[in-house]
């Protein structure tokens, strides 16, 4: 840049000692001054230009590529009744119950249409146990259970006729009224399956 105001400089004195040469200057030198003028004129002007045309051809920086979208978990997609399963968490126990055992799960309850919750243990310290077929838990809900392992956690889209059915269920205190034949949200994990599990296996030897 400083070579450049240098440059400037230079013919713009040459051109004014041309111009103020004296009355003897022949006419082709006062046009070679004024043409000289002009250059020193032109160059400040073309120099941003030429800055401008420099910064362009620097290639932008790449965008990282996005992260790769959240795995999600293999399950499957309904029961054979009907219920839909979407899976939240896969486990990692060994424990699957069948009829006739004794199960612990936690769960939450919601009317699908209005999102009204009518039971949450999903915090509770103590999960709730029951024995498979006893017909202690909803249609729906059993029907998932005995397709779980120790571990998962799966949300159940339970049709009205396998919930409170045709009856529907009354309000009680802290707990909404439940509409005839409304579909439910269920968020059910599978706390222990005792007797099944690996880590009791593992503990007590096995059956051996």
């Amino acid at each position: 840049m400083a070579r450049l105001s240098a440059l400037v400089l230079a013919l713009c004195c040459s051109a004014e000692a041309l111009v103020l040469g004296g009355a003897g200057s022949s006419p082709t030198t006062r046009r070679q001054a004024l043409q000289a003028a002009g250059a020193a004129l032109l160059i400040p002007s073309l120099a941003p230009s030429a800055a401008i045309a420099e910064d362009e051809a620097i290639p932008a920086e790449a965008a990282p590529p996005p992260p790769p979208p959240p795995v999600v978990p293999a399950g499957p997609g309904s029961t054979k009744s009907g219920v839909g399963i979407k899976v939240i968490n896969k486990g990692t126990g060994g424990g699957k119950p069948v009829t006739g055992d004794l199960i612990a799960i936690r769960f939450k309850g919601s009317v699908t249409s209005n999102g009204n919750v009518f039971d949450d243990i999903m915090e509770s310290p103590e999960p709730y146990y029951f024995r498979v077929g006893s017909e202690k838990v909803l249609p729906g809900v059993e029907d998932a259970v005995k397709m779980m392992t120790t571990g998962d956690k799966w949300e159940l889209s339970v049709p009205g006729k396998l919930g409170f059915g045709e009856k529907g269920r009354s309000a009680s205190p802290g707990k909404p009224r439940i509409p005839s034949n409304a579909d439910l949200t269920f968020i059910v994990e599978l706390v222990a399956v005792p007797g099944k599990d690996d880590e009791i296996l593992e503990v007590t030897g096995g059956s051996d």
